[in-house]
């Protein structure tokens, strides 16, 4: 640090470039949030306290404008967690008070945090949560004959409300562990990015936690959704399995929650004969509909999966809302059967010796491979163009297990759905999804009328899935409920 009394802070640093020729090569933006990063960093050692107070942790938000942050919600518990273990080391930092005893004190040991906290420098003008980075309150990199300082302001001279030099990429949880000073010296490795964007920062994330698998990849794209969409995740595949695995997990609680529709009906084994549709089924229409990346030939924009029109990321929904949304749109769906408001063909079922249910019997488009297929591919799409006019990205999930997707979460975030301004023309879209005649080529009725028969037959051609979607688009454009017809007009015209 600086000698003189007034002077400002400041921190020696050692700095060191990672840059292949190669690189130049590579594509690059000269808009945020991925513009070409800076050849070299720098690495120091600051006080852990000090590091902490000078250190702005942003979490993942949206606003209308744009997204911010690429930091996960903090856990408090890992944070007091981190906090026992440096104080005690283990095994005696990991037992409860009660463990404690007197016999136990040999247990304690140092409790060192050898690696890096790795930060981005901010520059002055950048922005964060709204507020900009002012030129007196950004650290400056100083070179004087070959050495390298980190110029900082004097901690009394920030308010509340200005930004901080440092944001913290990776390295939160043990970073906030010293929120309260703890006795001592105890000062952490830092390695300093310069002026990094965003989407640098999401990718140095995943070169960190994911690439040597010390996290789960599925993981990381749910806490980052902007790493849902990256196209070069695409190229290794672990995009593909990320989404699969998502529309397995969405497919199992369909399958487990108390509230599904589809509790203990869904053809687990893929058991021939089972009446039910198959687990693949579903895996394959959700990964198809709900998780598509938008790439290839006609291929769909995904809810969960893709950048959202007029955004950079897709929405920043957790994994038990994805589950919620998908659970709810066939409660509701059901729903609108039994209560007799789906329709003639809903009552011919119902009107046939015996009875049929139009829902559950196997003649019933809705209890088959393609039916739900559809139904995924119609409602992802509607949803994806109502973003922006149905506010989608305000349903905001409330305290929830970012490891773990469980029956409380998903409970809550039902909850929570039904509760949202959106949630009206929700259900005014299933209603309108149970309009159309969903009798299969074996349904009640539907050999006594030709051109009925014609068409279902058509369903099971090479062609079959894609006529049966546009004519459930055709259907909803002609809905009672002018918000859906009118955006049934707009996906069967390819409009915006």
């Amino acid at each position: 640090m600086c000698s003189a009394k007034n002077a400002s802070p400041a921190i020696n640093a050692l700095k060191f470039t990672q840059w292949l020729d190669i690189w130049d090569g590579f594509e690059y933006s000269t808009n945020p949030p991925d513009r070409k990063p800076k050849p070299s960093m720098f690495i120091f050692s600051m006080n852990a306290s000090t590091l902490r107070s000078y250190s702005d942790v942003y979490k993942r938000e949206r606003s209308s404008v744009e997204s911010e942050g690429i930091q996960r919600k903090r856990d408090e518990k890992r944070t007091e967690r981190i906090q026992e273990y440096v104080q005690y080391g283990y095994p005696y930092g990991d037992l409860k008070e009660s463990q404690r005893t007197s016999e136990k004190v040999v247990l304690r040991k140092p409790g060192w945090l050898p690696t890096a906290i790795v930060v981005n420098i901010l520059e002055p003008g950048d922005v964060r949560r709204g507020k900009q980075a002012s030129q007196g309150l950004t650290a400056n990199v100083i070179e004087n004959s070959g050495q390298y300082q980190i110029q900082l302001p004097h901690l009394n001279e920030f308010t509340q409300d200005d930004v901080r030099p440092f944001e913290v990429i990776d390295g939160q949880h043990r970073l906030w562990a010293f929120e309260e000073q703890l006795d001592g010296d105890y000062e952490l490795p830092v390695v300093a990015f310069h002026g990094l964007d965003i989407a640098w920062q999401a990718y140095l994330f995943w070169s960190i936690n994911v690439s040597p698998k010390r996290i789960n990849p599925s993981h990381a794209f749910d806490l980052y959704p902007l790493l849902r969409n990256q196209a070069w995740l695409e190229q290794t595949g672990d995009l593909t399995v990320y989404r699969e695995a998502r529309a397995q997990e969405i497919t199992e609680w369909l399958y487990k929650h108390p509230d599904s529709v589809w509790k203990n009906r869904i053809n687990m084994l893929g058991e021939s004969g089972a009446g039910w549709v198959s687990q693949a089924a579903f895996v394959r229409s959700l990964t198809a509909a709900f998780f598509g990346t938008g790439r290839g030939k006609a291929g769909r924009y995904g809810l969960f999966q893709a950048a959202t029109p007029g955004q950079e990321e897709p929405l920043p929904w957790t994994r038990s809302q994805q589950v919620a949304l998908v659970l709810e749109f066939w409660r509701l769906v059901k729903e609108a059967i039994d209560d007799g408001e789906a329709g003639d063909w809903a009552d011919a079922f119902k009107g046939a010796k015996p009875e049929r249910d139009p829902f559950d019997d196997r003649s019933s488009m809705l209890n088959q491979d393609m039916g739900v297929r559809a139904a995924h591919a119609v409602v992802n799409d509607f949803l994806y163009r109502s973003v922006d006019q149905w506010q989608l990205a305000d349903w905001v999930a409330e305290e929830f297990d970012e490891t773990d997707t469980n029956e409380e979460d998903v409970s809550r975030s039902l909850e929570t759905l039904r509760n949202q301004d959106f949630y009206e023309p929700f259900k005014e879209l299933a209603l309108a999804l149970t309009r159309f005649d969903w009798r299969s080529l074996d349904g009640p009725g539907v050999r006594d009328n030709r051109d009925l028969e014609l068409t279902r037959r058509a369903y099971r051609g090479s062609g079959g899935y894609t006529l049966l979607t546009n004519d459930i688009i055709r259907e909803l454009s002609k809905s009672q409920s002018a918000s859906v017809a009118k955006i049934a007009r707009t996906i069967s015209t390819g409009g915006e």
